[in-house]
């Protein structure tokens, strides 16, 4: 509907919460159950409900305030006090080129998937189009969908894709982030099937002198059908997440870390509980930082060399 329809519009007045994995909107978590998967959580009912429809943006809700921080010279008192612990070498080394690795294949439409109901959307992420009508005998080669192929990132208040480098601040602002990839197979509008439906899944990280520890919270995960691969230079995670009362089918979180350094994969460890895995990746080149988490991400400013003066 165009700006300014008339009509009932359900919306959401309040701001969204992404909290461990789950997502929700803070003015209706008590309605609105939070969940774990992206598309999911875009499909959320609206709670409040306005007379007419507008594409103007709408004034967000105000934020508590932050505390006023600390005056310059108690921080540096701070920051002189900390002491890094551990030895380690004294010459620098480059870090190993990345390996080339291959990327995931395109999900596409069965080749039986011909003719497509109207008001049926694209589920690619970031590709928008809806069909308007219906279209009897679809043709691929003139379907043009753009679309994001990683995963959405939150961290610190900062949104975007893995699969590019541009970041926003605000939730409006994410979902009007240009699709970087071009589908090489038209749009994809069948479902998956339920025991093969993706997930995706929050991954966080940080790292000491001697390691790097990876959280990847994954709730009601089963750890008996999930298998965890630490090698030298990849992660391979393969989970797959029992049925839950808001979710009743299985659905699989797999992705491939390409970690920034190697890895000693003997002695690595990780433990898989009920909400989440942890790992912990042991670097082989002791005392040396990794300013990203896998090669391929975009490192912004400057990374902190621990164990070094």
């Amino acid at each position: 509907m165009g700006p300014g329809t008339t009509g009932p519009c359900r919306y959401h007045p309040g701001a969204p919460v992404f909290h461990e994995g789950l997502k929700s909107w803070s003015c209706c978590q008590a309605t609105n159950k939070p969940v774990l998967d992206f598309e999911q959580f875009l499909q959320l009912p609206g709670c409040a409900v306005a007379d007419a429809h507008t594409d103007e943006a709408q004034a967000l809700p105000e934020q508590p305030r932050k505390p006023a921080p600390a005056e310059p010279e108690q921080v540096a008192q701070s920051l002189s006090a900390i002491q890094l612990s551990g030895d380690a070498p004294q010459t620098r080394t480059a870090p190993a080129p990345p390996k080339a690795t291959e990327p995931a294949p395109e999900p596409r439409d069965p080749e039986t998937l011909t003719s497509i109901a109207a008001g049926t959307a694209c589920r690619r992420p970031g590709c928008g189009f809806v069909a308007e009508a219906a279209i009897p005998a679809r043709d691929r080669t003139a379907e043009s969908c753009r679309y994001h192929r990683g995963t959405p990132i939150f961290h610190e208040g900062s949104k975007g894709y893995t699969c590019c480098k541009r970041r926003v601040l605000h939730f409006d602002d994410f979902l009007q982030i240009e699709p970087c990839t071009t589908a090489e197979h038209g749009h994809l509008f069948a479902v998956p099937e339920p025991d093969k439906a993706q997930v995706s899944c929050r991954v966080d990280h940080y790292e000491t002198p001697a390691d790097v520890r990876v959280t990847v919270y994954a709730k009601n995960v089963d750890a008996e059908q999930s298998t965890i691969e630490i090698r030298e230079s990849e992660v391979v995670l393969s989970l797959l997440l029992a049925p839950t009362p808001s979710v009743p089918h299985a659905r699989r979180f797999e992705r491939t870390l390409q970690p920034f350094g190697d890895v000693d994969a003997a002695a690595s460890s990780y433990t898989l509980g009920k909400m989440k895995l942890d790992m912990v990746l042991v670097k082989k080149e002791q005392g040396t930082s990794w300013p990203a988490l896998e090669r391929d991400e975009p490192v912004y400013g400057y990374g902190v060399t621990f164990g070094r003066r």
